[in-house]
């Protein structure tokens, strides 16, 4: 009998072999697909595997739609200065205003932790090239010690209450908090916090878990980071920052 994990890598070489030859493919036929080729196999999808996806393109299309309509309105009413139309225009674009935050939070949020997510970190910090920065900072690359053992031992619920409970922390420094991986972190502080005022933040963090246990029944244990400061200007490659980043933390996690 062939595993789980098995039968899903088979679903995905089917069901990129059938969609080879269409120039596009939004999601939602993705997961329609997917989800047809896994009823043949008799596995059950949750919802979350493949309708949300499908509600991001239904969301998407309507914003487009409303969005062209707008437009369209907009250049008649300017053409004709009449403001009874822009102002219904007005009233339209900030109805979905709130929609495109919803939208974006679907998006940008990491379901887990709340934080950011690395499209978020891709879309926002980088330029459209996706190579270089955009802005002046500086950027704090952490990585939790040991959370595998964490994970080992006391199981992913807890693991999972940890990571969120490191993320409430590091928000509380000031930075734009991304989760870039499994137990991962990047916080982007903006150009008028320097370096010697990030490190003052990240080892007041650091002494503030030293001091705190977290209590798994009758066990307990604490936890701990290192991390690694690089500032970066405009225009800077972003892979050389965190290049740089991870060496200053690694530096740290050996001294420590």
């Amino acid at each position: 009998m062939k595993d789980l994990h098995q039968e899903h890598i088979e679903i995905t070489d089917e069901v990129k072999q059938t969609i080879k030859s269409l120039k596009i493919v939004f999601p939602a036929l993705y997961g329609k697909l997917y989800q047809e080729a896994a009823h043949v196999r008799d596995i059950e999808l949750k919802p979350n595997e493949f309708l949300t996806r499908e509600m991001l393109d239904e969301k998407i299309v309507r914003h487009v739609i409303t969005l062209a309509e707008c437009a369209d309105q907009a250049i008649n009413a300017i053409e004709t200065k009449n403001k009874t139309i822009l102002a219904s225009i007005l009233l339209e674009t900030k109805k979905l205003q709130k929609e495109i935050q919803e939208l974006q939070k679907i998006v940008y949020e990491d379901s887990l932790t709340k934080s950011y997510n690395r499209k978020w970190f891709d879309d926002t910090i980088l330029d459209h090239d996706h190579l270089t920065l955009r802005e002046n900072g500086t950027i704090v690359l952490i990585d939790l010690n040991k959370f595998k053992d964490i994970n080992d031992t006391f199981g992913h619920v807890v693991g999972d209450k940890v990571l969120i409970h490191v993320t409430i922390k590091l928000k509380e420094c000031g930075g734009r908090v991304v989760r870039y991986g499994g137990d991962e972190f990047i916080v982007i502080f903006d150009s008028n916090i320097n370096s010697l005022q990030i490190k003052e933040k990240m080892e007041s963090l650091l002494a503030y878990f030293d001091k705190i246990h977290f209590k798994v029944e009758d066990q307990s244990f604490k936890i701990s980071f290192s991390y690694g400061i690089a500032p970066f200007t405009r225009g800077a490659d972003a892979a050389s920052v965190i290049e740089a980043a991870d060496k200053s933390m690694y530096k740290h996690k050996n001294v420590n």
